[in-house]
């Protein structure tokens, strides 16, 4: 999430600032090669993403959202869509981080957000871990 969204703040590529940030957060070889893996997904899809997060939530356009709350729609939807980690594990992580670090209104909007996208078909709502 870090990455994330310091990249947008910086405008700098995520993958830039792993690869800096990596030996900072003394990251194991599994978190490493999970966090590269979530942060390419994120930024290879990083517009795809974005639109599905400005349907998701018309009320907000995404370029008049909290840069941190976008972040962690992000990684949630690239989560989803990557069907590697179940569906209630990614709501649930982005929920609780939005708790943590976004103004108070963030968590119910990102939780029904990603509610919504779940039951209107997302690519991993099938899976049965989820």
């Amino acid at each position: 999430m870090r990455l994330i969204y310091e990249a947008d703040m910086a405008h700098r590529l995520p993958l830039e600032l792993l690869d800096i940030r990596e030996r900072e957060f003394r990251l194991d070889d599994d978190t490493a090669a999970y966090a590269r893996t979530l942060v390419e997904a994120v930024s290879d899809n990083r517009d795809d993403l974005d639109a599905t997060i400005g349907l998701l939530t018309p009320a907000w356009p995404v370029d008049q959202m909290a840069r941190l709350d976008v972040a962690i729609m992000r990684i949630a939807l690239a989560e989803i869509d990557a069907g590697d980690t179940p569906v209630a594990v990614a709501i649930n992580e982005a929920v609780e981080l939005s708790k943590r670090y976004c103004a108070q209104g963030a968590a119910p909007m990102i939780n029904g957000a990603l509610g919504s996208y779940v039951r209107q078909g997302a690519p991993a709502a099938s899976d049965p871990r989820g």
